[in-house]
């Protein structure tokens, strides 16, 4: 098939959400992007109207391939088409690096990887990419409602501001586009593990049933439920579960932690606490 009509191929499934075919597909158009030399822009290839006209659908196959790849779990393969889409977002031939892009298919990528490494706990490689995006002219976090999201998300993450991370997780309304439903499942886990966290440097016990209401979960759910679940997917082995409370043990380097380190956690859980007794 020819590059034109594999092109209208993949567009169409694309569109029909049949993000596996969009998988199977991409092998022969990368191989014709290729040949026609549209894989990587160049000064040589940049030159002609049509030149830039060819990248660009160049690009926007890339974005099928990095989006299909996220929607199917082939997160190595969303890594790589991210890659791959750097040159072609960097290009000053294809895109006016002087003028300020906002809610674009690029920031729309571009904030989907950064949700990516929020949910693999990758924080420094997150922080790397904001460097770059903050170092750009082009971007506008603030005001462009992809970057947004996943900057606003970290941000609270580090202040602990977990009831704000848990309203922008929770109230579909709060989420920029569809994609972003995907990592929902894995950042509630990541914040319900740093809220685990906080509460056992926090505190040296806390009621079962208020730990559940913390950790926003159901108060209906039994005791041995809730344990068996935060031993098989939290490291809570110093947590001691014993006539409805939780203990928690600490060793000798957490107890020399300077009390300023969780003072803004301790009264953000009083308070939350306050309002559950």
């Amino acid at each position: 098939m020819s590059l034109q009509s594999l092109t209208a191929e993949i567009y169409s499934l694309f569109e029909k959400e049949k993000y596996d075919q969009c998988q199977v597909l991409l092998a022969p158009i990368k191989l014709e992007l290729i040949k026609h030399n549209l894989l990587i822009p160049t000064p040589a290839n940049t030159q002609t109207k049509d030149q830039l006209n060819d990248l660009k659908i160049a690009q926007r196959i890339l974005e099928i391939g990095a989006l299909s790849s996220l929607l199917t779990n082939n997160y190595s393969g969303f890594e790589n088409y991210f890659a791959q889409l750097r040159p072609f977002y960097s290009n000053g031939k294809l895109h006016n690096l002087n003028k300020v892009h906002v809610n674009t298919d690029a920031t729309k990528i571009i904030s989907l990887y950064l949700l990516y490494l929020l949910s693999q706990g990758l924080i420094s490689k997150f922080h790397i990419e904001l460097e770059i995006i903050y170092n750009s002219n082009h971007y506008d976090v603030e005001q462009d409602k992809y970057l947004a999201f996943p900057v606003h998300l970290e941000s609270n993450l580090m202040e602990g501001n977990y009831i704000k991370i848990w309203k922008l997780l929770k109230e579909e309304a709060n989420l920029p586009c569809k994609e972003y439903t995907h990592f929902i499942d894995t950042l509630i886990t990541a914040l319900r593990f740093e809220i685990a966290k906080s509460l056992e440097k926090t505190y040296e016990s806390i009621p079962i049933s208020n730990c559940k209401n913390l950790l926003y979960l159901p108060q209906e759910q039994s005791d041995a439920a809730f344990e068996k679940i935060l031993r098989d997917t939290f490291e809570v082995d110093n947590w001691r579960f014993e006539n409805g409370a939780i203990y928690f043990t600490k060793n000798e380097s957490e107890l020399q932690v300077d009390n300023e380190s969780v003072i803004k956690n301790v009264l953000g859980y009083a308070e939350q606490i306050e309002s559950i007794v």
